[in-house]
């Protein structure tokens, strides 16, 4: 089952999982981890990204993405709005069961007049990669050194979504 999370109090079972696909140190029982992601994840809602989790069949927290929808005004860039994903996490035990894909495809089935999909990652994180491959994500770029002098870079990849809805602008 996948629903919208649509506050903190939806987003409390997923922190723990979404702190992981943020950094792979993170520890929700550290303050300062704690109080960064509850940051964040204040600003995600803040700018109205949505959230979705996903859960088991027992109703536990499996995973959580986030897509940010960057709706435009009518007449602007051919009435096409862009979507990226913020954030995608699945509980450790349950990588490779299919929830990432589930997902995906979820978040994919809710955006209309949506012509592309694009997100970023680490360039050295070959199994992120190869996951958003198998999902038919293509590398489109890189940015070098983003987070500092001889750390790693962006990624970008994206997907060309099928034309769902085109508003008549």
């Amino acid at each position: 089952m996948i629903k919208e999370l649509f506050n903190q109090d939806d987003i409390a079972p997923f922190f723990a999982i979404l702190g992981n696909a943020e950094f792979e140190l993170f520890n929700e029982k550290i303050p300062e981890h704690h109080d960064w992601l509850q940051q964040k994840t204040d600003q995600l809602l803040y700018c109205k990204t949505r959230f979705f989790g996903i859960y088991t069949v027992d109703k536990t927290a499996a995973g959580i993405a986030s897509v940010r929808i960057d709706l435009r005004p009518p007449g602007v860039c051919n009435n096409w709005h862009s979507a990226e994903i913020m954030q995608i996490g699945v509980r450790a035990d349950l990588k490779h069961k299919g929830y990432g894909t589930q997902l995906l495809q979820y978040i994919q089935g809710q955006l209309d007049a949506v012509y592309c999909l694009y997100l970023h990652t680490y360039p050295a994180d070959y199994d992120v990669i190869a996951f958003y491959g198998k999902n038919g994500f293509m590398p489109v770029g890189l940015v070098p050194d983003f987070y500092g002098p001889e750390l790693e870079g962006k990624l970008y990849l994206r997907k060309v979504l099928p034309i769902k809805k085109q508003s008549n602008a």
